[in-house]
């Protein structure tokens, strides 16, 4: 078992991935804004709560002790990331420089697993053939151009690392459609969904072929759909009308990718497309219940 420490720990996300680590009888570190809710892990067993900033040099070094894994989630996300350039490069950028001079000071040096992004390829919407680790990077936005950044950080850290470029999550839950959907109607995706995205991390922890390694994290082969062929069972399950969804007027990130790599080391692809669905369609049961 590993001491595993999640920046981002009390978050949506990362919540979702502390759940299954804990359960499979890791320790666990949990660092957040003290803000946060903490309660959700007050009865697991070897797990602490940090409240803390990941700007504070002194916070995060006492955090990393002693620790095997860092699972770096912390970041400010799209849309909110717009917003603000300057706050989304401290926390995304100058947040992952903290962490990685904190973990260099300590006794022992751990192996960071990074939540990239696949915004960091930009629009690849002309380009032929499946997008893979390899393919250069060209940010179109604040968020993309941090992902790039806090990137380059971690490259040039010497910390070992795992860059997981993660692509576009999606959660079978009862919810509005947004407005837009962040791709085009003819649009080349492939979405992941989140429990696929915790079993990736789940095994990571658990390998050290990771090390130095940037991989594609995306749904597989099933998965690379039209954006349209998605939008138009998501509405048929949730009862609204396709006329009535609102499709980007240009290319969003997404596109089909190559994650044979990732695939062979962590054996994450475990939903299909029809699966998720069908977790669709209970979920939205359960809530008009």
């Amino acid at each position: 078992m590993a001491d595993i420490l999640i920046t981002g720990g009390a978050g949506n996300f990362g919540r979702t991935v502390a759940q299954p680590l804990q359960a499979a009888g890791h320790s666990l570190r949990l660092l957040d804004l003290p803000v946060c809710d903490f309660s959700f892990c007050d009865r697991w067993k070897n797990t602490r709560a940090i409240p803390g900033d990941i700007l504070d040099f002194s916070c995060i070094k006492e955090a990393v002790e002693g620790v095997d894994w860092v699972l770096h989630l912390a970041a400010i996300l799209p849309p909110f990331s717009e917003e603000d350039k300057d706050r989304t490069f401290r926390v995304n950028v100058d947040g992952t420089r903290v962490l990685m001079e904190a973990c260099q000071a300590g006794d022992a040096t751990p192996q960071i697993a990074f939540a990239s992004s696949i915004s960091v390829y930009g629009d690849t919407s002309g380009e032929e053939g499946l997008i893979d680790a390899r393919h250069p990077v060209n940010p179109n936005d604040w968020y993309a151009e941090s992902k790039v950044a806090a990137e380059k950080v971690l490259e040039e850290s010497g910390v070992p690392f795992a860059n997981l470029r993660i692509s576009g999550i999606v959660i079978p839950a009862f919810l509005d459609p947004p407005e837009p959907w962040s791709f085009q109607a003819d649009q080349k995706i492939e979405l992941i969904t989140l429990s696929d995205v915790v079993t990736s991390m789940l095994n990571l922890v658990n390998i050290r072929e990771t090390v130095n390694k940037t991989l594609v994290i995306a749904g597989g082969r099933d998965w690379q759909i039209r954006g349209a062929d998605y939008v138009r069972r998501w509405a048929e399950i949730m009862e609204i009308p396709f006329a009535e969804m609102m499709f980007m007027d240009h290319p969003g990130w997404l596109n089909w990718y190559d994650t044979a790599e990732s695939q062979a080391l962590l054996n994450y692809q475990k939903t299909t497309r029809d699966d998720f669905f069908n977790q669709l369609v209970t979920a939205v049961e359960e809530a008009l219940m």
